[in-house]
């Protein structure tokens, strides 16, 4: 019942990204490139300690009217962060729009973590993740990003704070792999 109540969040959130992003795609001169870019992280989470993750990047279009381009799509996003000797994992999917310089996620998730005597218990918690990722033109400039993961329920006891507050660094291949391109 629980996951329902999740897909069913996740799915409005995509919708309501969609229908933000639907009008300026229509006025927009589109070019349907379908394209993956699979991400390493690495960083810091503030109050906890060291994080890493992965993240895959599914570009589902590309705004061609303005300079530079905007790709759109979608970015799930699987990331563990140490905490006092405790391991917790954020699971989001975000909305994407990115181009050369910059990259902006909003999405939503879920935090969880396994303890107890040999990690029989676990405890989860929904929440909302925005991230802005920031580089220069240069090719081999590594991106950095600030990433906010805010727990719905406000206070969770395995973590002491509603949020994980984190800074992390990727490389990005400079030409993601074309899946499907509409000539």
């Amino acid at each position: 019942m629980k996951r329902f109540k999740m897909v069913k969040r996740i799915c409005i959130v995509l919708a309501a990204c969609a229908l933000l992003i639907l009008p300026t795609a229509v006025r927009a001169q589109l070019d349907t490139k379908v394209t993956l870019s699979p991400r390493i992280k690495v960083g810091w989470t503030f109050f906890s300690g060291f994080n890493y993750g992965l993240e895959l990047n599914i570009g589902m279009f590309t705004i061609k009217k303005r300079n530079p381009e905007i790709n759109v799509g979608i970015a799930p996003q699987y990331m563990f962060v140490n905490y006092k000797g405790n391991v917790h994992s954020l699971l989001s999917v975000n909305g994407v729009l990115e181009s050369d310089t910059y990259s902006l996620m909003v999405g939503m998730g879920q935090a969880f973590t396994k303890w107890g005597f040999r990690g029989r218990n676990s405890n989860k918690a929904f929440g909302y993740n925005i991230g802005l990722a920031l580089t220069t033109e240069s090719r081999h400039t590594p991106w950095v990003e600030g990433n906010v993961f805010v727990l719905k329920n406000g206070y969770w006891e395995f973590y002491g704070r509603p949020y994980y507050l984190s800074a992390s660094m990727f490389f990005r291949e400079s030409d993601p792999y074309i899946v499907y391109q509409k000539k």
